[in-house]
């Protein structure tokens, strides 16, 4: 997210500084095996999703990189990314700030350095991300426990578990691929969890599952959310179940699958070998841990007790602004409604405009990592930051206080309503709504071109192929930088959108073809 904003906002003229504590540029996608730093499992597949919609807007993965690719593929693209745009120059690697503070009679920053003199700035971008402090659940009797207690931040490699008996908190991405992960390593694997959870195949029909999610797609979607929200609620969860079906055939409700949470307020499990896992008995499935009882025994909320050697606690972050002062902190202030809502799970709430912007000082202070719906973490900091560097070059402006405040207080209540239901993410955006504002604040064009205007009607006259690529092909992040705009569009962008499809297209017919074959030797 930091290497992304210094790019947008180097291109906008400004004079940027991005300050990094590690040793290393890539954040979480380096690995290290400094178990008090968060990096990316040290395993073949990254929990990435595919690369289409998942690189930056004007620098796609080189041609050849698997569409699953793994954790060293994305370490990879990203110092080729910051080379391409010559980025290193404007970084300060092991630089660690301790605070960011407001000069109220020049309205500048200070940022205080550790072992360094303090620096002023006009501006600020936090970019620190919504993995800051790891959550811990209260386990009753955990000083009793001898085994190893941790949380997935610690942990680096299976072969560290080899023999053990292991379980894992939490049936989320993370607990799925950490559970997945120690698959012939460990000799007992259970992963504990209180609610059931949708299983989504990586590929379906050849292409990856999120291939079916096109520009169309998020417009209706957008529409159904606002007029039917409940019946749209309906659909969207039947259609999950129905592709979790397709792809794994009928669940054992020995695995407490179901009832899953509906997928507005929790992320499907993407996994090819989690239910295989289940069913071969590599993994178990158990109900949540009630108490530590000594020594290795653990109570479960089902009355029954196991023995564990390793207890991996795969229960999320928190997000942290602390670095600022209490003024200028968007979750100062708590918010009643989110603390009563047992999902909220003490987590802080941010208020931010757009989920961007400080309501207290919009004009130099803003957030990245505070946006989030199912699409590339990469992109979506993209676009938030070319919003920002929109903004703050004086091309694009922000509406009043007034209906600022409006708009937060309507996300609020909507966050609210959701973690009533679940664990929702605070950070969780209507997409459609989200990427429409995103759209007209970045200058990105995309609104004007596959529109009902006059441009949007001369693009499908002229680009009839092109268009059908952009409206219902796979969605690509380099669609963002495809039309003249305020930002800087890509030239590349026309030719990767096609080269998608075709590739796309491809898959699907080899799968179509390998299908009827198959159907050919069992009708033989």
């Amino acid at each position: 997210m930091g290497i992304v904003a210094v790019k947008n906002l180097l291109e906008e003229g400004f004079d940027v500084v991005g300050f990094e504590r590690s040793s290393y540029s890539g954040g979480l996608w380096h690995f290290t095996e400094d178990e008090d730093t968060l990096s990316i499992i040290e395993c073949e597949w990254a929990d990435f999703g595919h690369t289409y919609p998942a690189s930056y807007t004007d620098f796609p993965f080189p041609v050849g990189t698997p569409t699953f690719c793994t954790a060293k593929h994305v370490q990879d693209y990203l110092e080729a990314y910051v080379d391409h745009f010559h980025l290193r120059p404007h970084f300060r690697l092991s630089t660690v700030v301790t605070s960011i503070s407001r000069d109220q009679d020049s309205g500048r920053w200070r940022v205080n350095i550790e072992e360094q003199p303090s620096e002023w700035f006009d501006k600020v971008v936090v970019a620190t991300g919504p993995h800051i402090k790891p959550m811990m659940p209260a386990f009753e009797g955990a000083d009793l426990f001898t085994g190893r207690l941790i949380h997935s931040k610690g942990f680096k490699k299976p072969e560290a578990f080899a023999g053990q008996r292991v379980v894992v908190v939490g049936l989320g991405n993370t607990g799925s691929d950490i559970a997945d992960a120690l698959v012939g390593h460990a000799s007992n694997i259970s992963i504990s969890h209180h609610h059931g959870a949708v299983i989504m195949p990586r590929l379906l029909d050849g292409v990856p599952a999120t291939s079916r999610i096109s520009y169309r797609f998020i417009q209706l979607q957008g529409i159904i959310n606002r007029w039917v929200p409940t019946l749209a609620e309906i659909v969207y969860n039947k259609a999950a179940r129905q592709i979790m079906r397709d792809a794994f055939g009928e669940v054992d409700p020995a695995w407490r699958l179901d009832p899953a949470l509906s997928v507005l307020v929790a992320n499907p499990v993407v996994s090819d070998t989690l239910i295989a896992n289940f069913r071969s008995k590599a993994i178990s499935s158990i109900t949540g841990i009630r108490r530590f009882t000594g020594g290795r025994r653990i109570e479960l909320t089902s009355g029954e007790t196991i023995e564990a050697d390793a207890v991996i606690c795969c229960t999320g972050y928190k997000n942290d602004f602390s670095l600022l002062d209490k003024e200028y902190d968007p979750s100062s202030t708590p918010s009643i409604s989110w603390l009563k809502a047992p999902g909220s799970k003490d987590r802080p709430y941010p208020r931010l405009y757009q989920n961007v912007f400080s309501m207290t000082a919009p004009d130099s202070l803003a957030f990245l990592g505070c946006v989030w719906f199912v699409t590339g973490a990469f992109c979506l900091a993209d676009i938030a930051s070319m919003c920002i560097a929109q903004v703050w070059s004086g091309k694009a402006s922000l509406p009043p206080q007034p209906e600022m405040q409006q708009w937060v207080d309507k996300q609020e209540k909507r966050i609210c309503a959701l973690a009533w239901r679940g664990a929702v993410i605070p950070a969780t955006v209507p997409p459609s709504e989200w990427l429409s504002w995103a759209d007209q604040t970045a200058g990105m064009g995309v609104g004007e071109h596959v529109g009902w205007g006059w441009k949007g009607w001369l693009f499908w006259w002229r680009e009839r192929t092109l268009w059908r690529m952009v409206m219902d092909g796979p969605f690509t992040s380099v669609f963002w930088r495809l039309f003249p705009g305020r930002r800087k569009c890509w030239d590349g962008a026309r030719a990767e959108i096609m080269r998608v499809n075709r590739e796309v297209e491809e898959r699907r017919a080899k799968a179509k073809l390998a299908e009827m074959s198959n159907d050919s030797k069992f009708s033989w």
